[in-house]
């Protein structure tokens, strides 16, 4: 247990206090997080007033880094009050924003829940990453009443208030259902306006010029775009009656459809049935109405088990993303917040330099003048500078001189008092923030400045569009050395990062008995550069003679950078033994 200095600022909009028991929740990797803290007022003051700052020390478990800060929202399920439309089925939902989606999460049945006609309310706790885009339901199909009629959910913050509408109106029932399906997607509706557009996507799917190209298999896809993925496409109904054919070029349409925005990457892959499974793949187009764009995705590789590299799976980069090259030269936008306190201002210039890992730039002198004053107690000033490009910014050195030039002006008592500064490059509009709360010295030489580290980075969809290159991951597996430890089930890999994940993989090799007591075994798995990586979900199917399994740890190089993650577990996958659980979600050991 350690203790947590926590300062809270309340909003100065009207109506912003609450009288209020207020608590925190601090979160750091691998789930570890604090209970409930309570930010308990000191006597005299019974609510958190407009505008007010509150300190508090509590104590609590040490969380190690901290990740995020996760918000509440009041969801509300509402069963449409048609025959049979309640369920005892499992209901999965995941969120899409602005700032990333939530993992998948289950939707607790707990006693009467979603039953026909009700309105369910509970509360969650969902990652801050509004604004809410869309929302997807996934049913299992399971239980005795497998058919669900979803009329619509609701989200409320109850942070800010704000409500999301999901509205389906619809059965989610192999049976009931027009197309069978149990997923839907819902776009969001927050104060009568809807957060994404509706849209038709019309792929084009070119089949190799070279022999053995077609494919009998069933192939499918996933979009990835601005705002989240499509989900699984099955490239189904064709214009041409046989499908995936040398040479050929393949059109298929989905409609009602949710746009994604710009496209960043595809993941495609066939489930290798039929007489001649191995593909080659020239390209994929994919057009959006309603952004009248069409996305190119080049691949020119087989998937087949026995060519290239063994994967039936590709993640291929947007080939628009190829106009996004760092360019030498860009433009800077410097924000400056000066502190609200008394003496804050200044009417002196400041200076400032940026360190970045491609160089450092050059001096970028911000101006105060009688006619428009800067730096003044709590006020925003935005500046613009043309400049080397010197890549992510990691520091900016910052001073304050003298606007007349002159020695004589560097009074030893006059101070600037910077709250924070922003830095955004323009060119890709990655944002850098700089959290200061200090006092800048008047000085007339350079050699005496401040330097403040980047506290937080908001990358954009460009930028991270940019990253988006192949790396073959050296994924390891140790076995545990216990009897009875190795597996003869059919195992699967899912890597996250902070781009994204891998998708669901099959560890396999032709003609190996692999996942044998104490043993160690290696694969290869290319896919786009997921980043930094932050977890790994491994699992079998419980098929064969022993499929219960002990995995001792698993271990994943990227190539690229030569960076091992080690994700430790020590734990059985088997029904009989422990928990129960065949999956695993492993952490690193950092």
């Amino acid at each position: 247990m350690i203790p947590y200095h926590i300062t809270i600022t309340t909003g100065t909009e009207y109506d912003s206090s609450t009288d209020s028991r207020v608590y925190i929740i601090i979160m750091g990797p691998q789930k570890v997080q604090t209970e409930r803290l309570w930010l308990d007022l000191p006597e005299g003051k019974d609510e958190f007033a407009d505008g007010s700052v509150e300190k508090f020390s509590v104590w609590g478990l040490d969380v190690g880094e901290i990740k995020k800060v996760e918000i509440l929202y009041e969801v509300t399920v509402v069963t449409g009050d048609i025959e049979s439309g309640g369920t005892d089925t499992n209901i999965f939902m995941t969120v899409f924003g602005s700032n990333g989606n939530t993992e998948e999460m289950q939707l607790e049945k707990n006693g009467d829940r979603f039953e026909r006609g009700q309105e369910d309310s509970f509360i969650m706790e969902i990652a801050d990453i509004a604004p809410l885009r869309k929302m997807r339901i996934r049913t299992d199909g399971k239980g005795t009443r497998p058919h669900w009629f979803l009329e619509r959910i609701i989200l409320k913050n109850l942070t800010n208030q704000e409500v999301a509408t999901f509205t389906y109106g619809e059965w989610l029932s192999k049976l009931k259902n027009a197309n069978g399906s149990l997923v839907c997607e819902m776009p969001a509706v927050i104060d009568e306006e809807q957060m994404m557009e509706d849209t038709t996507y019309s792929l084009q799917v070119k089949t190799s010029d070279i022999g053995g190209a077609g494919t009998d298999a069933n192939v499918s896809l996933i979009l990835f775009g601005e705002y989240g993925d499509s989900g699984t496409l099955a490239l189904k109904e064709s214009n041409k009656s046989n499908k995936f054919e040398r040479n050929q070029m393949d059109e298929f349409s989905f409609s009602d459809m949710l746009s994604l925005g710009d496209l960043c990457k595809v993941r495609v892959w066939h489930d290798n049935k039929g007489i001649a499974p191995g593909w080659h793949l020239e390209y994929i187009d994919v057009m959006d109405s309603a952004m009248d764009k069409t996305f190119r995705f080049q691949c020119d590789r087989w998937l087949a088990k026995g060519e290239d590299d063994g994967q039936l799976i590709r993640e291929l980069a947007c080939a628009n993303n190829d106009i996004l090259e760092l360019k030498e030269r860009t433009a800077y936008e410097i924000v400056t917040v000066t502190s609200d306190r008394e003496d804050a201002d200044t009417k002196e210039n400041v200076w400032i330099i940026l360190e970045g890992k491609m160089g450092r730039s050059k001096e970028f002198l911000m101006e105060n003048s009688s006619k428009k004053r800067r730096f003044e107690r709590g006020a925003t000033d935005t500046f613009q500078f043309s400049s080397k490009n010197v890549g992510d910014i990691a520091a900016i050195c910052v001073g304050h001189c003298p606007k007349d030039g002159k020695k004589s002006s560097a009074k030893a008592d006059v101070f600037w008092h910077v709250q924070e500064i922003i830095v955004t490059e323009m060119e890709l509009c990655n944002k850098y923030f700089f959290r200061c709360n200090s006092k800048i010295p008047l000085r007339y030489k350079r050699r005496d400045y401040k330097v403040f580290e980047c506290a937080k980075v908001t990358e954009s969809f460009a930028s991270k569009a940019r990253s988006l290159v192949p790396v073959k991951y050296e994924t390891i597996v140790v076995t545990g050395f216990e009897k009875g430890a190795g597996t003869d089930a059919n195992v699967f890999i899912t890597i996250y990062g902070l781009n994204g994940d891998s998708g669901k993989r099959a560890l396999k090799q032709k003609f190996r008995n692999l996942f044998e007591r104490g043993k160690t075994n290696r694969f290869y798995l290319e896919t786009l550069d997921m980043g930094e990586l932050k977890k790994v979900r491994i699992e079998h199917d419980n098929s064969g003679l022993a499929p219960g399994w002990l995995v001792e740890r698993v271990e994943i190089t990227n190539s690229a950078t030569g960076v091992t993650t080690i994700f430790p577990c020590g734990k059985w996958l088997d029904e009989n033994r422990g928990d129960g659980l065949i999956w695993r979600e492993l952490y690193p050991r950092y």
